[in-house]
């Protein structure tokens, strides 16, 4: 066993240190503000429809079955059969057609619309938190270490942005498509860089999930609508300035669902976990939150559970982890970037 515990310390060991490597070697990334805009309102519309012998494949837009085929299949034939038969009265009939229509609405949103919702969301999240915190060694520094619980995700797919936010107050935000933002005054409470890729790793959790996206779902606005392209977007933008209203009044007032910010923690925790960070990291954090007097009035509380929940749901499950006491924290790496107002 003990010899299983070093093997597992030397290979977390060695990814850490290339990463540790990274932040030397890789030119620093200055995060420019206008140019994120720009190609963040560069992608929220929709590009002019190529000539067709320059499609490299063919999108065809779904055809509606003929009218006799929509009278009598699937659940709406059922309601209607069990209608006729009086199993259900017609208002009773009426309800349950509205609700499967209500679920079969939306079919799964593309990565090209998700990016376009992102984005317009990324504009607000800049708009109504302070703007960009000007430090390229450390936005270059929180990007290395997103990526990289990014790259261990269920999601390693997509392009991720990591942007930190002038604000003294502690927030962080994830929004469709791979934008992730933590503000300059959560910073100012990590401790270590665990901690930090605990947090970042819940961000991405929310993405890669995609738990804004099955709110968006949900919508009302969406009603009627089969799919949800650039193209009815482009058509109707009221509709999509609505959809917007919408998800930023869950991401920045009401708050997710619990049960998905319970399951961020939890692909979180895992995804440092994977990249070879202590797994206790973000739940250290979460504690420290709730006993500062910092975090009681942000928003980031007020849009999640409360931190004693969070923590210990995070403790029941954390016999998974008990071999990974040994996985380094790095606060001292953590603090040779970023210098906190006081501080040598």
């Amino acid at each position: 066993m003990h010899k299983n515990n070093l093997k597992i310390f030397g290979v977390s060991f060695f990814c850490l240190w290339v990463l540790g490597l990274l932040l030397w070697v890789v030119p620093s990334y200055s995060f420019n503000l206008d140019r994120f805009l720009k190609d963040v309102e560069k992608s929220t519309q929709p590009q002019p429809k190529p000539r067709q012998e320059e499609l490299d494949i063919t999108i065809e837009e779904p055809k509606a079955p003929p009218p006799e085929a929509q009278q009598n299949t699937g659940n709406d034939g059922l309601i209607g059969l069990g209608q006729s038969l009086g199993v259900f009265d017609k208002k009773t009939a009426k309800i349950l057609k509205q609700s499967v229509n209500t679920l079969q609405a939306l079919q799964p949103i593309a990565y090209k619309e998700e990016k376009a919702i992102g984005g317009r969301l990324a504009v607000e999240v800049f708009s109504r938190f302070g703007g960009a915190y000007d430090d390229p060694k450390l936005l270059r520094y929180i990007n290395l270490v997103g990526q990289a619980v990014a790259d261990v995700s269920t999601r390693p797919d997509i392009d991720y942005h990591f942007a930190i936010l002038n604000t003294a107050s502690p927030n962080a935000f994830a929004t469709p498509g791979g934008y992730v933002f933590v503000s300059i005054g959560l910073l100012r409470m990590i401790e270590n860089e665990a901690q930090l890729a605990g947090v970042l790793a819940h961000e991405v959790a929310h993405i890669s999930q995609k738990h804004a996206l099955q709110t968006l779902g949900r919508s009302r606005s969406l009603q009627g609508i089969s799919a949800l392209t650039l193209t009815v977007m482009d058509k109707n933008p009221g509709l999509f300035d609505k959809l917007i209203d919408e998800v930023s009044n869950v991401l920045f007032t009401k708050g997710l669902d619990k049960n998905l910010e319970f399951e961020a923690d939890r692909y979180g925790r895992e995804f440092a976990y994977r990249m070879g960070y202590y797994p206790g990291g973000l739940q250290n954090f979460i504690r420290k939150l709730g006993k500062s007097r910092e975090g009681g009035n942000s928003i980031f509380m007020s849009t999640h559970p409360s931190t004693g929940e969070r923590y210990n749901r995070l403790k029941k499950t954390w016999s998974r982890y008990k071999k990974a006491s040994l996985y380094p924290v790095l606060g001292k790496r953590f603090f040779s970037v970023f210098k906190r107002p006081g501080k040598s």
